[in-house]
């Protein structure tokens, strides 16, 4: 006699701890995605950008394409963060 022992009890169990971590894990997932959608961006995109925006500004101020006036408006246009957006 087996005394109320079952062979499968021990699956059971097995397949309620993988369910329980896969319950876990999606809980966590969930939290997080929730927490990174309410949360600002970071501007660190934006200021790449903005950098490689001035960059090219300089250099076609270098190479003379625009004159003093135009580099000086364009690059109080990108350093004020206004750059047209509304």
């Amino acid at each position: 006699m087996m005394h109320g022992w079952n062979p499968f009890m021990a699956y059971g169990s097995a397949w309620g701890i993988v369910w329980m971590l896969l319950l876990v894990a999606l809980t966590v997932w969930a939290a997080i995605a929730i927490t990174r959608a309410l949360l600002p961006r970071s501007e660190r995109g934006d200021r790449a950008r903005q950098d490689e925006a001035l960059e090219v500004l300089r250099a076609r101020y270098a190479r003379g394409e625009i004159d003093e006036e135009e580099y000086r408006a364009r690059r109080d246009t990108l350093t004020t963060g206004s750059g047209g957006r509304s």
